[in-house]
């Protein structure tokens, strides 16, 4: 029988603006003891450690674990970018399901200088006009992976896609925007949780980078009941893809960023969970833009992308339920810290699952999905229940 992953404890630290005091060592150690302390659990329990980030030094990862208490057991890092957090909750899922381990720590975080602006965060500074033009004319799947050499003219050519080809309002955008900012502002570990307003704002509509941190105590069942950890949400499912050279070869901007892999991982999430879309109660994706937001939601299935302006309007899914996305405030308003996103996604999963986000909470959270993107390069998709 295959075994149960558990999360038994979760910890995060509120996200923060670029070039803060506190570095990335002591914003994972904290979000690291915070995870411990929620699960109740010693250190001394953890078999293996798993760490995320994206900005600083080969080996920073085992610093971290080792200086947290975790040095002599197998630490693993991973610095894949917007993936790297789920990468590394996956793995450490795997190590689990493998029976390497019973109990394992995943941490994600960034810490980056405030040298590094929003616009260099998006290649916003970069002129690619002729490179640019030249991908552009080309119908290979080749030069559909090289346009993401470029992600603000990527983004830019999602939101011009939305509004003239698929008919998106403008407003819709604002839609998006707003909510946001309204979700954020309920949620004290949101970047924009003390905004005054909405300025800031990177056209076409990308979301902030951030500074944070997010830790996941994961374990399975057997552990759990071994030591009496109250651990009610488990991992139904958690799948990991990437495009085929069939998915880019109409060269759709959407698909680049996404879209075409996102609906084939979720399909297969769905199904290895045994739910479909219209029992999904909550969904923290990677709304690294309001496009991102937009297309997204109709890729896992959410709704048609022909109802896309409903479904930011009213919430409703295509069965008429209603379905909370980004109750957190999601990358646009939590703000975006590469390593650490993609955990942070699945922290607020937890807390939405067990009743605990307070003044956001989704109302009879049961089932949640997580879903990460690394410019549509890396798709993550994953399924958390409440069992107890």
């Amino acid at each position: 029988m295959a075994r149960k992953v558990l999360i038994a404890g979760v910890g995060m630290t509120p996200f923060a603006p670029l070039g803060g005091l506190v570095g990335a060592a002591s914003l994972a150690q904290r979000a690291i003891r915070a995870a411990l302390d929620d699960a109740q659990v010693d250190v001394d329990l953890v078999d293996q450690a798993y760490s995320a980030y994206v900005y600083g030094g080969v080996g920073l990862g085992d610093s971290v674990l080792a200086t947290a208490g975790l040095g002599g057991i197998p630490l693993f890092s991973s610095r894949d970018g917007c993936a790297a957090g789920t990468a590394a909750f996956q793995q450490a899922r795997q190590a689990l399901l493998a029976g390497e381990a019973e109990c394992v720590l995943v941490v994600g975080f960034d810490a980056m200088p405030a040298g590094v602006s929003s616009n260099q965060f998006f290649g916003l500074d970069e002129v690619p006009q002729p490179d640019w033009d030249a991908l552009q004319g080309s119908d290979a799947p080749l030069a559909a992976l090289q346009r993401r050499q470029f992600p603000a003219a990527l983004y830019a050519a999602q939101t011009h896609w939305l509004l003239t080809r698929m008919a998106i309002e403008e407003n819709s955008f604002a839609q998006v925007a707003s909510r946001a900012r309204q979700q954020a502002g309920l949620n004290p570990f949101a970047l924009m949780s003390a905004a005054e307003d909405g300025t800031g704002w990177l056209p076409p509509y990308l979301c902030r980078p951030a500074s944070g941190a997010a830790a996941l105590l994961i374990c399975t069942d057997e552990f759990a009941r071994r030591y009496g950890l109250r651990a009610e949400v488990a991992v139904l499912a958690s799948v990991r893809g990437s495009d085929t050279a069939a998915e880019l070869e109409a060269i759709n901007v959407l698909d680049v960023l996404g879209r075409t892999v996102t609906r084939r991982l979720a399909q297969q999430a769905y199904e290895t969970a045994g739910v479909g879309a219209e029992e999904l109660d909550l969904v923290e994706l990677h709304d690294q833009s309001i496009g991102d937001h937009m297309i997204t939601s109709a890729a896992l299935g959410l709704c048609a992308e022909e109802q896309i302006n409903g479904f930011v309007r009213e919430g409703l899914n295509s069965q008429g339920r209603r379905v909370s996305v980004c109750p957190s405030g999601g990358l646009l308003g939590r703000g975006h810290a590469p390593g650490a996103t993609g955990v942070a996604q699945l922290v607020e999963m937890v807390w939405q699952l067990r009743g605990e986000a307070k003044s956001r909470q989704v109302e009879g959270a049961r089932t949640a999905l997580q879903q990460s993107s690394s410019l549509g390069r890396a798709v993550s998709v994953s399924i958390l229940q409440r069992i107890r």
